[in-house]
C-alpha cells in the first residue's frame, strides 16, 4: 500500500501553497505554452527558470502538461519534465497519461525512472516492481529516483534493500539521505515494537554504522533527539 501519511502531508503541502500558485498562473498563464517549449533549452538558465516557473503554479496547469505531453512535436527533454512536473503537482487526472508514458518507455531507463518517480508521487503501486528492481541500476541517478519513490510506496520489506542500498553508495549523499528517509516514512507506518526493534538492529550492526549516522541526523534535525 502507498505511504498515506506522506501522501496526506504532500497534500496539505500543495493545498498551503494553491493560492500562491494561482496567483502565479495569473500572472503567467499567457506564458505557459512557451514555459513548456523553454524545458529543452536552449540554456540551462532557461530550463531551470522555466522549470521553476512552471512547478510554482502547481496543478493549475496540469490540462496544458497533459495537453504537451499528447505533442508528438515535443522535445523528449521538454516531455521528460512534464513528466516531472505532473509528479510535483499531485493530481490524480496526470495518472492515466503518466501510466502511458511509463509503458511506452520501459526500454528507455532514464525515462522509465522519471515516470515511475511521478507514478510512485501518486500513490501508484503499480510500478513498485520496477522501482524495487531500480534501487540496484547502475546509474545513480536511477537508483536515487527509486529510493524517492519508495518514501512514497515502500513497505515494510522494502527496509533490507534499502539498507543494501544505502552500502553500495556510501559516496553519494543523495541516496545516502533519501535511504535514511525511505526507512524511516516505512517504518512510520509499523508499530512502535517495529520500528524500535529495526532501529535497534541498525544502531548495532557494524556495517550500518553510517546509514545510523544518517537516520539520527534526522531524527535530531526533526525532533531534536535520538529515538
Amino acid at each position: 500500500m502507498p505511504n498515506r501519511k506522506v501522501l496526506r502531508e504532500a497534500a496539505k503541502h500543495r493545498r498551503r501553497k494553491s493560492k500562491f500558485a494561482r496567483q502565479v498562473y495569473r500572472q503567467h498563464r499567457q506564458d505557459v505554452p512557451y514555459l513548456i517549449l523553454q524545458l529543452a533549452g536552449p540554456t540551462q538558465a532557461a530550463h531551470d527558470q522555466a522549470f521553476d516557473l512552471l512547478g510554482e503554479m502547481g496543478d493549475t496547469i496540469v490540462s496544458e502538461l497533459l495537453e504537451a505531453l499528447q505533442d508528438p512535436t515535443l522535445e523528449p527533454d521538454a516531455a521528460d519534465e512534464v513528466v516531472s512536473l505532473l509528479g510535483v503537482a499531485g493530481d490524480q487526472r496526470a495518472g492515466p497519461t503518466l501510466w502511458a508514458f511509463f509503458q511506452a518507455n520501459r526500454d528507455d531507463p532514464e525515462r522509465a525512472s522519471t515516470a515511475a518517480m511521478s507514478l510512485a508521487s501518486l500513490g501508484d503501486t503499480r510500478v513498485l516492481p520496477y522501482v524495487r528492481e531500480d534501487l540496484e541500476a547502475a546509474d545513480e541517478e536511477s537508483v536515487a529516483n527509486a529510493v524517492s519513490s519508495l518514501i512514497f510506496l515502500g513497505e515494510l520489506e522494502d527496509v533490507d534493500r534499502l539498507r543494501a542500498t544505502h552500502l553500495r553508495h556510501l559516496t553519494n549523499h543523495e541516496i545516502r539521505t533519501g535511504v535514511a528517509n525511505a526507512i524511516l516514512t516505512i517504518l512510520g507506518e509499523t508499530d512502535r515494537a517495529t520500528l524500535n526493534r529495526t532501529l535497534d538492529e541498525i544502531q548495532t550492526n557494524p556495517s550500518c554504522r553510517a546509514l545510523w549516522t544518517d537516520i539520527w541526523h534526522i531524527l535530531d534535525t526533526e525532533f531534536g533527539q535520538k529515538p
